[in-house]
């Protein structure tokens, strides 16, 4: 496929990697139009330690954008789309429908941090984080009427370093590596050179639902060391951390790390503080020791100076089975459930 002679881009969504795009496309005096959500433009976005919410990044760049509730009858989305147009997606908010597709008559493409057809659909990293995996992907994919089952245009794999644990290493570092892959991609379209566009096979594919941290990232103290430590770890920065409870109320976990130095404990002894050193906490599990550095309570406020030892994290079994009961579904307003 060529893409032709291209002037403008339109780029749809949210996130930290748009709005570097964004930014360097209008340095090359490229036209570049976003196009967000009510719940993406409000996101906190960090670029060079500076904080600032998705739309007065593009406001402070000078980047024009639009928040659209409905993208299929946005006039000033549609209006804007003609045959020197390459539109891109990064984590969309909308379903494309079939009509707006076709508009770009090949030409709309979706950034997917991941193999395909593996895993397509949501919840980011986490679900990279619960599997241990540690191959990255940096692809582009056509868009088309189904969940990311387009015809692939380019993509380039790369291994996460050991130190990436948390969903923010993950992002930070697979912004970089996608950095490389759209400017090959920017590089390839400015040449009019043609693209292989490779189908996905689809008896490789696999699906997974997005996720959210309230429902979804509660502690089942009944699995094993490794499985609770990359539980709470799928649930860090940027999100709120993982729930459990402890004396009636609720707590969120982060920055835990596995220990082997004091051996393993009865299956009765699983949750429970048996020593408190420093800013760590010492938790029992039945293949060794659970060490948390965060806890706080649902307000944010570290709690660990009123904990003491021999209490005991514990989850309810309602909690578990309502996170197994609950499909995200995420509109462009923000969460609902199917």
């Amino acid at each position: 496929m060529n893409f032709g002679k291209i002037n403008q881009y339109i780029l749809f969504g949210g996130g930290q990697l748009l709005c570097l795009i964004a930014r360097q496309l209008k340095q090359e005096s490229l036209s570049v139009f976003v196009v967000t959500s009510e719940r993406h433009s409000i996101e906190p976005i960090k670029i060079n330690e500076n904080s600032m919410s998705f739309t007065e990044f593009l406001q402070n760049s000078h980047i024009d954008y639009v928040i659209s509730k409905d993208i299929s009858q946005d006039s000033s989305v549609i209006n804007k789309i003609t045959e020197n147009t390459v539109g891109i997606s990064f984590d969309a908010a909308w379903i494309f429908r079939k009509e707006f597709i076709d508009r770009f008559n090949g030409r709309l493409l979706n950034c997917h941090g991941t193999r395909l057809p593996q895993n397509r659909g949501g919840g980011g990293f986490s679900w990279r984080i619960l599997r241990d995996e540690r191959v990255g992907v940096s692809l582009i994919h056509q868009i088309d009427p189904g969940v990311d089952t387009g015809n692939i245009i380019l993509f380039e794999e790369y291994i996460y370093p050991h130190s990436c644990r948390y969903p923010i290493d993950y992002e930070m570092y697979s912004i970089k590596q996608y950095q490389k892959l759209l400017n090959t991609f920017f590089g390839l379209v400015r040449d009019e050179k043609f693209f292989e566009c490779g189908p996905q096979q689809e008896y490789f594919s696999s699906y997974w639902p997005r996720l959210a941290t309230d429902i979804h990232g509660y502690i089942d103290w009944s699995w094993t060391l490794n499985d609770i430590e990359r539980f709470i770890c799928a649930f860090d920065d940027p999100y709120k951390g993982a729930l459990t409870f402890l004396k009636g109320k609720k707590v969120r976990l982060k920055k835990c790390y596995s220990s082997f130095n004091d051996g393993v404990f009865h299956p009765f002894q699983k949750g429970f503080i048996y020593r408190i050193s420093g800013t760590t906490v010492f938790v029992a599990t039945e293949q060794g020791t659970l060490l948390v550095n965060s806890i706080m309570d649902e307000d944010g406020v570290d709690i660990k100076r009123n904990m003491r030892i021999g209490e005991r994290f514990y989850t309810p079994m309602k909690y578990l089975e309502e996170a197994k009961q609950f499909r995200a579904i995420y509109t462009p307003t923000g969460l609902k459930a199917e």
